[in-house]
């Protein structure tokens, strides 16, 4: 994958933000294009951070503990700096040598860079972007007090805004993801009968996601059957039964680059209730005509009409907040726009888009149709065309 810095400075420019501190391990491996391995485990806002301003010549700054910042000097086209941490290595000589050794080395903390940084971007006077939807209040009040002219403004929704369009190399990437989700599930759809059980169809879901070698299961995946289905919760050892929905959603995770994937099936086992056929058949229906619809310049909100008008025709008790949503690196799943009345954006070429049309019954069963598009020049490619909606 590619470092996206341009994009973040030409957002930074247009929205007149003079630099940003990027804290977050989504968004820092999006400026960077290299996630930190602590980072990404652990989650702290200070375990790696990068510091860029809006200038299009100039490189942005990335910060890592001593321990990692010459991994970071392999991969990234990016200023690297360092901070002490505890690991305390040694050179080979020091080791064959084995004497005591003097430090006058100041301990240096990830915060004293980036202040540092900060000052030499000559931003400690000026307009500054901040994740304010992921680093904690604690880390927020010491940057406030070490950069006190700093007028620090949230750009959490800048990052989404950015992501929301994908480019060349993140749309090859998402086309290798989904395929790996699709065709393990059209995989797994072949045991999804009477007296297998919702975890046995997720272990064999999961076993041939981690036969493709480039990603592995997200998470939150899930095969849910009977009452289970109609709300949201882990594969159990539930066994299925004749008449059953049995729903999965999920999707798989790109290794440590947070790229993921989102879609569902649901398919009736056995006799079922004809009202259960002819809901499904109606949600079916609807989420493809809002992907046939679905086109650049579109407005989400006339996207949600579409289907969502068409299911409230026949069945006056539907509700939906939104049919659908962006997605791109997480951790949450479903991101901003979404699908929904609310949201006046247009569709535009390079996005990727979850289209769903659930309904889900409480204590009995329920559905969610979806599929993952990619909006194109002429309409859209969907992601997921090979499980089918119906076995």
């Amino acid at each position: 994958m590619k470092p996206k810095v341009q994009k973040i400075k030409r957002l930074l420019r247009e929205n007149n933000i003079d630099g940003v501190i990027v804290n977050s391990p989504e968004n820092f491996t999006y400026i960077t294009a290299y996630s930190s391995h602590q980072h990404t485990v652990s989650r702290q806002a200070h375990f790696a951070v990068s510091v860029l301003d809006n200038k299009e010549e100039s490189k942005a700054i990335a910060i890592g503990m001593d321990f990692e910042s010459e991994a970071f000097s392999d991969y990234m086209d990016c200023i690297v700096k360092k901070y002490s941490t505890w690991v305390g290595g040694k050179t080979f000589e020091e080791v064959l040598a084995n004497k005591e050794v003097v430090s006058n080395k100041t301990f240096v903390t990830s915060l004293d860079v980036v202040v540092e940084s900060i000052k030499e971007l000559n931003l400690e006077d000026k307009k500054v972007g901040i994740e304010l939807d992921f680093i904690s209040a604690t880390y927020f009040d010491s940057l406030k007090r070490a950069l006190p002219n700093v007028d620090f403004v949230n750009v959490s929704n800048l990052f989404i805004e950015a992501r929301s369009v994908k480019e060349d190399d993140e749309i090859e990437y998402f086309r290798k993801l989904a395929r790996v989700a699709d065709e393990a599930l059209l995989h797994t759809s072949q045991f999804v009968k009477e007296g297998v059980s919702e975890r046995e169809l997720f272990d064999i879901y999961c076993k041939k996601v981690m036969e493709s070698g480039i990603c592995f299961p997200s998470g939150w995946s899930s095969f849910c059957a009977g009452e289970n289905s109609g709300r949201l919760c882990r594969s159990t050892d539930r066994i299925i039964k004749n008449g059953d929905v049995v729903k999965f959603d999920g999707g798989v995770n790109g290794d440590t680059n947070f790229y993921t994937t989102d879609f569902s099936r649901s398919w009736i086992v056995g006799d079922a209730h004809p009202v259960l056929s002819e809901l499904k058949q109606r949600l079916v229906e609807a989420q493809r005509l809002m992907i046939d619809s679905v086109k650049p310049g579109l407005g989400f909100d006339e996207l949600f009409s579409i289907g969502f008008n068409y299911v409230k025709e026949k069945y006056k008790f539907y509700e939906r907040g939104h049919l659908g949503h962006s997605i791109s690196m997480g951790p949450q799943t479903a991101e901003a726009p979404f699908i929904s009345l609310s949201e006046k954006r247009k569709l535009e070429v390079g996005m990727i888009l979850c289209i769903e049309t659930p309904c889900y019954i409480s204590g009995f069963g329920g559905f969610n149709i979806e599929d993952m598009i990619l909006v194109t020049e002429d309409g859209c490619e969907v992601l997921t065309p090979l499980t089918p909606h119906y076995k």
